[in-house]
């Protein structure tokens, strides 16, 4: 959890890093958006495969 800041209280320079790492931060999340339709496919389909892979070893484990 971050510290409430007032922003009355920074300075402008404080505000314009601010700036800064905020359009880092966009550019890394438009970097991660390139996955194509086939590769999130895949992760979709490995999640789905681990979540019914644990929905069995939980039925196993109730019945051991």
């Amino acid at each position: 959890m971050g510290t409430k800041v007032r922003v009355d209280q920074v300075s402008v320079d404080e505000m314009d890093d601010w700036n800064e790492q905020f359009s880092e931060e966009e550019e890394i999340g438009r970097s991660r958006l390139k996955y194509n339709g086939k590769r999130r496919r895949q992760i979709e389909d490995l999640m789905e495969e681990r979540r019914l892979m644990k929905q069995i070893s939980d039925v196993f484990d109730e019945h051991a």
